[in-house]
């Protein structure tokens, strides 16, 4: 069930309509079947593993975080636990690239040959697992109490609204947010009414619009030539940012209906003015998860210590040190690379080539510091030109992030200077690059508005611009309503292309 159809919005409504009838005690107890439905839409097979995952890691909880077990037993059973979760998941994720070991189990079932592994993958089994699989290790670690309650572990493991594309949440917080008394609120209503309708406005309008841009170009690179692939590399960055950030929208806003709150997962990230701060500006709960659970743990294993010691003897304490660091981000930066879809144009462009900007950025950071008050680094013309240097890095990336192959994106990167091998036409009218055009107008204010120099700060919350002020608020969500019944690419004769992070 795709976030921006029809048959979504009639569920959610159905389960908001349960969920306030109900008591509020029990309140909670209503995402149960919720859950599950949402799950069955994508086909028994789907709520099978999402099943399966959720009882292993919850028995691998109560194991791994017993107080009566001892270490050597808590951690075999974490590592089988997490082990046969991946295993799982790379089965599923990399089904196409593993065709013999699909005929086998198609044999082996009596299913037809086809892709029936494919059923668990648009529910964004990469998020749920990483999520459960930190559920464990978070026991393990005694960083949180082991859950008894299988039912509360369910509907935190199954959360309808984040099961397709995160954010990615910690046991801790989301059950304890979960767990509280949740009230109707006018506040929330208009809140999350808002959040789904601007989620709605960027997948419909922008996405949509950018997609028809973005699958001409790198459909045929040997006709789209010079500035098309320009235009396309643009568009597919604008595609792929307003139709992630609009999936959360869509998440964020179904939550708040249901007083439940949701992390933000995006704070202006073409705004940001290097590579590590883009990446603290973009996907932000996978970069947080991925910090607590992989990066900094490594940073302490014995290999990276024991790497970090002979390094200082033989570099110096000063540059040995950072040794162990650039390993650690180098296995990062492939794992991300490999989540994102397990194929070397993943690796490269979401992983190894950002691990190269940020390692040889901090390499080469000695330099900065000597030609920085040269270049006047306070003033606004260079941050200006830090956020430009920044994205056409990240545009680099995404290149190889979009194209079929390694070759073909090194095939898109030479087309910028070659001549085209016929005539080229972009199914948009122009109608449709007005409407694109004055949509990101939009969408840029808003990014602008809400921007914070400081990563690290939340970012402004455009809500609260309508606060108090009842008129603004549903002129504001009549305008997005209106605009996406006129404007949205959707309806019969049309289907609207699930989100693209839904299948990773």
């Amino acid at each position: 069930m795709s976030l921006v159809s029809f048959n979504f919005l009639i569920f959610v409504a159905a389960v908001f309509a349960v969920y306030y009838i109900c008591p509020v005690k029990i309140r909670q107890y209503v995402l149960v079947p919720a859950n599950i439905v949402f799950c069955c839409f994508a086909g028994i097979y789907t709520f099978a593993f999402v099943l399966l995952s959720i009882v292993t890691t919850f028995i691998g909880g109560l194991l791994a975080g017993s107080k009566d077990a001892k270490p050597a037993a808590k951690n075999t059973v974490a590592a089988v636990v997490i082990i046969f979760n991946f295993a799982l998941l790379c089965t599923v994720k990399f089904y196409g690239v593993m065709g013999m070991v699909e005929e086998q189990l198609n044999s082996l079932l009596g299913a037809s040959s086809g892709s029936w592994l494919a059923f668990a993958v648009p529910l964004g089994m990469s998020f749920y697992t990483l999520q459960l699989i930190g559920y464990v290790l978070d026991c393990l670690w005694g960083k949180t109490e082991p859950e008894k309650n299988f039912i509360k572990y369910f509907i935190f493991g199954s959360y309808f609204p984040y099961l397709t594309s995160g954010p990615m949440n910690r046991y801790d917080v989301l059950s304890a947010e979960i767990a509280r008394n949740h009230r109707l609120s006018l506040a929330n209503i208009k809140t999350g009414i808002i959040r789904i309708c601007w989620g709605f406005f960027k997948k419909l309008i922008i996405a949509e619009r950018a997609g028809v841009i973005v699958n001409a170009v790198y459909g045929d690179h040997s006709i789209y030539t010079g500035g098309y692939v320009v235009l396309g590399v643009f568009a597919f960055a604008i595609q792929l940012y307003t139709d992630f950030s609009g999936c959360m929208d869509v998440v964020i806003g179904v939550s708040q209906l249901l007083d439940i709150r949701m992390p933000e997962n995006f704070n202006s990230p073409y705004f940001a003015r290097s590579i590590r701060e883009y990446w603290r500006r973009w996907h932000i709960t996978l970069g947080d998860y991925l910090a607590d659970y992989l990066y900094y743990p490594l940073l302490k294993s014995a290999p990276l210590v024991k790497i970090g010691d002979v390094s200082k003897k033989a570099l110096g304490k000063k540059k040995g040190k950072k040794v162990p660091i650039y390993v650690a981000m180098i296995i990062l930066w492939t794992a991300i690379g490999y989540w994102h879809g397990g194929l070397w144009k993943y690796i490269i462009g979401s992983g190894l080539l950002h691990c190269f900007y940020i390692v040889s950025g901090m390499i080469a950071e000695p330099l900065f510091e000597k030609i920085r008050p040269l270049l006047k680094s306070d003033k606004l013309p260079y941050k200006l030109f830090q956020v430009l240097r920044t994205f056409v890095l990240v545009l680099l990336g995404f290149v190889f992030f979009r194209s079929a192959d390694v070759p073909d994106a090194v095939g898109m990167l030479g087309a910028l200077f070659a001549a085209p091998a016929g005539e080229a036409a972009i199914d948009l009218g122009m109608a449709d690059f007005i409407v694109l055009g004055a949509a990101l107008l939009i969408l840029t204010a808003v990014d602008l508005y809400k921007f914070r120099p400081k990563d690290t700060d939340e970012p402004r919350s455009v809500i609260k611009l309508t606060e108090n002020r009842p008129v603004l608020t549903w002129l504001v969500i009549v305008f997005l309503i209106a605009s996406v019944l006129v404007w949205g690419m959707y309806g019969l004769g049309y289907n609207a292309s699930s989100f693209i992070y839904a299948s990773i």
